[in-house]
C-alpha cells in the first residue's frame, strides 16, 4: 500500500458469481449502493470495456451525489475496474473519486467470496481529501450493506 491507495476487503458468504452480478447489473447495484437506499438511487451501467459506470444518490435534503465513471477492465467474475471522472466535484466521488482508479477484486473464499476493493489515488493530497469526505467509511458502510442484500438472493444462489 502506498500513501496514493487505499484498500477495503470484506468476505461474504455467497458465491462469487453472485457477487460479481450484484456488481455489474445496474438494476441490484441502485438496490444496495451508498447510505441512501433504493429508492433514493439510480444506477446505469454498460458491462463493457469503455462503458459508463454511473449512479446517482438522492440525499434525504434533496441534494445529488453522482459516482461515475468508466469501465477500464474487466474480467467476468474477477476484476473490475473503474475510472473515476475527472469531473467530479467532491473529493471522494460518491465512490468513484476523481481520476481515481478503482479496482474491484472478485476470489474464492472459503465456499464464500473475499472482495477487495483497491482505490488508487492521483496524489496522497487526493486520497487525503477523499477520506476526509468520508470515503472510507462510506465504502465500509456500503460494503457491510451488501451482505444482508446477498442474503435476500438466498434462492438465487443455487441458480449460479
Amino acid at each position: 500500500m502506498s500513501d496514493q491507495t487505499l484498500t477495503l476487503s470484506r468476505r461474504y458468504d455467497a458465491p462469487r458469481a453472485l457477487v460479481w452480478t450484484v456488481w455489474t447489473d445496474p438494476d441490484h447495484v441502485a438496490a444496495w449502493w451508498g447510505p441512501f437506499g433504493p429508492e433514493q438511487t439510480r444506477c446505469d451501467i454498460e458491462a463493457t470495456v469503455g462503458g459508463l459506470f454511473h449512479v446517482a444518490m438522492r440525499a434525504p435534503d434533496g441534494s445529488e451525489h453522482p459516482s461515475k465513471g468508466v469501465i477500464r477492465e474487466m474480467i467476468a467474475g474477477e476484476k473490475l475496474v473503474i475510472e473515476g471522472d475527472a469531473d467530479a466535484t467532491d473529493a471522494c466521488g460518491a465512490g468513484l473519486p476523481p481520476r481515481a482508479v478503482v479496482t474491484v477484486l472478485f476470489e474464492d473464499d472459503a465456499g464464500g467470496t473475499l472482495l477487495t476493493l483497491i482505490a488508487r489515488f492521483l496524489s496522497a493530497e487526493a486520497r487525503e481529501a477523499a477520506t476526509e469526505s468520508g470515503y472510507v467509511v462510506s465504502w465500509r458502510e456500503t460494503l457491510e450493506a451488501l451482505a444482508p442484500y446477498l442474503d435476500t438472493m438466498a434462492d438465487t444462489r443455487s441458480a449460479l
